[in-house]
């Protein structure tokens, strides 16, 4: 598939198991290497990634010939099993499910400024509800 044109964008938003407040200052840099690392490795691309206490933002280019559903589990799987076999405190764990969203490149600014102002959003109580969406336990 190296002669195949594509630009597919998704934001992609998951959490932590039962909402817990697992993902302070530590946890987030750990995660922005593995994730990133994780999705070289499967041949896609980092355009942002970012967290809250208890949830992660990704905006990512995936090639056509991954599998949506399968990526994210290897990304969810791989992040949390490198931060567990490297700290012997609360393991992380992540629900089972995820949000994902499409984008054409003119909304990748938008996007990418919303990922950078997590914490922001969140104090200010200015979350846009789909871009925060991510299904229940």
């Amino acid at each position: 598939m190296s002669n195949v044109y594509y630009k597919l964008y998704y934001h992609i938003i998951w959490g932590t198991k039962k909402r817990g407040e697992l993902i302070d200052d530590d946890i987030d840099e750990l995660l922005k290497r593995f994730v990133a690392e994780k999705i070289k490795k499967l041949g896609g691309g980092v355009l942002e990634f970012n967290t809250h206490i208890n949830h992660c933002h990704l905006l990512v280019t995936i090639p056509p010939k991954l599998n949506i559903s399968e990526f994210v589990g290897e990304v969810k799987g791989y992040s949390s099993h490198e931060i567990n076999i490297r700290r012997n405190e609360k393991p992380i764990q992540w629900q089972r499910g995820y949000g994902i969203l499409s984008s054409s490149e003119k909304g990748i600014p938008f996007i990418k400024k919303y990922i950078q102002n997590q914490k922001y959003h969140h104090r200010n109580k200015s979350t846009i509800d789909i871009m925060e969406f991510s299904p229940e336990e």
